[in-house]
């Protein structure tokens, strides 16, 4: 072996010897969890508005596998750092199982998961420092996903997209010309009264939409301004889509059969109005793309650069 391959062996060594330890740290801390863990996968499996979070591990696993060699390129031991974080995370901890700041049950697994992601932090930053924990941010700060949305602010936003989705149903059988009272959350038409309830919230095909995003603005997007314009642009557009689907509904179940009140498109059509908020983003998108580009051709021109 050359003289000038052992600092490359030392590298790949030192490497998997990270990998190897931060598995080990990962393992042991799920097989301590492992019942606030089972209790997380039970919720998500149960509730419509948590069935994103069996997904939320694995995209971030690809997103950091996809960026190993930019992510892993300087890596050194942190251990204030990671301890810091190991004692917020298990204070968090003590403090669901105290029940102190959890008025439910799934608050308390709220406040569990939490601490259970942010001991994940501490044990990636151990091994990796804070050089890899700042490139992998965005797969890492994703993981705070699998946190259970709290009660309180699912209610709060439930009524959002409930208040919201019926005043926008209202104005477009308004401006088709349909008759149309609206009392509250219900519709009334000459033949037919609908009720915006909260299985008609459109919560899980919504935070689908924004789970998406967050991933299509981390990949189409460099400036953080644009991709949390990206990200607050779909609040309007997931109560458009919704109101578009009671429409749909409503007058389907006028025009050609009831049965569409109690139908596929009523009950599991999140997908097609999902695909609908897709379809409305790619211009945002788009516009976003060519006004950065034309940022980054300015900074090159006055720098001398080549542009992009």
């Amino acid at each position: 072996m050359r003289s000038e391959d052992f600092p490359t062996t030392t590298r790949q060594r030192d490497s998997s010897y990270r990998h190897l330890g931060f598995a080990i740290f990962i393992i042991s801390s799920d097989t301590f969890f492992w019942k606030p863990i089972g209790n997380l996968i039970g919720f998500s499996l149960s509730h419509d508005y948590a069935s994103h979070i069996i997904l939320i591990v694995p995209l971030s696993a690809v997103l950091i596998w996809q960026r190993r060699d930019q992510i892993f390129s300087n890596t050194r031991s942190a251990p204030l750092a990671a301890a810091a974080l190991f004692v917020i995370g298990t204070l968090s901890g003590w403090l669901a199982d105290r029940s102190m700041l959890a008025s439910s049950g799934d608050d308390r697994l709220s406040l569990v998961t939490l601490s259970i992601v942010i001991i994940w932090f501490s044990g990636f930053m151990f091994w990796y420092g804070p050089s890899a924990f700042a490139r992998a941010s965005f797969p890492l700060l994703f993981l705070l996903l699998l946190v259970p949305i709290p009660d309180l602010v699912t209610e709060k936003v439930i009524f959002l997209l409930q208040a919201g989705s019926a005043a926008v149903a209202y104005g477009l059988l308004r401006l088709f010309a349909i008759p149309v009272f609206k009392q509250g959350f219900i519709l009334r038409l000459p033949t037919l009264d609908i009720e915006v309830a909260k299985q008609c919230s459109g919560i899980r095909s919504s935070l689908a939409l924004l789970i998406t995003v967050l991933i299509l603005g981390h990949f189409a997007l460099r400036s953080a301004w644009r991709k949390t314009f990206l990200v607050v642009s779909i609040v309007p557009i997931l109560i458009l889509k919704n109101g578009v689907r009671i429409v749909a509904v409503a007058l389907l179940s006028i025009h050609v059969n009831r049965g569409f009140l109690h139908g596929w498109l009523h009950t599991s059509g999140g997908i097609v109005f999902y695909l609908l908020g897709l379809v409305i983003l790619i211009p945002i998108v788009a516009a976003l793309r060519r006004s950065e580009s034309g940022d980054f051709v300015g900074v090159d021109s006055r720098t001398g650069g080549a542009g992009i």
